[in-house]
């Protein structure tokens, strides 16, 4: 799967180009309050406990700067992405200690024909490893820049 069909999971009302927290509590429920806001998803408590059962197994913060939390639920119909940054950085238990800047959120339901979440997943994981690329990312206007330097154009 190719960045491009996994930018087709999300949409400008799926991105938070400034959150605010200063914690982990506080950058999940600013994400899960973009995903309530920016959908049609109504199960804010479903969605925020599945988030942090998901944590509890382990940081979704893998570094350098990036988190992906994720999980499956009821709560949604399809495969749904929300991208935020924090430019202050947060501290949400990575890997490398450093804070937090950029989150991708993915959120799927339980049957998954073909795959799309665990293929997203791959794709932004593969696709965020390079550092030029997130500094893009993070000084990305908008969010059609934002896909636009995902996209490498």
């Amino acid at each position: 799967m190719d960045i491009v069909e996994v930018l087709k999971h999300t949409s400008s009302d799926l991105f938070l180009p400034n959150i605010q927290a200063t914690d982990k509590d506080g950058a999940l429920t600013e994400l899960v309050k973009g995903l309530i806001a920016g959908t049609e998803i109504n199960n804010a408590d479903n969605i925020m406990q599945m988030l942090k059962s998901r944590e509890n197994l382990g940081s979704t913060a893998v570094g350098p700067g990036i988190a992906f939390p994720h999980g499956r639920t009821l709560s949604v119909q399809r495969l749904t992405i929300l991208i935020g940054r924090c430019p202050e950085g947060v501290d949400f238990d990575s890997e490398d200690g450093n804070p937090t800047k950029l989150f991708f959120v993915l959120i799927a339901p339980p049957q998954d024909s073909g795959h799309q979440y665990i293929k997203s997943l791959a794709a932004l994981i593969d696709r965020i490893q390079d550092a030029d690329l997130r500094e893009n990312l993070m000084a990305a206007e908008d969010y059609e820049s934002f896909c636009t330097a995902m996209k490498g154009e």
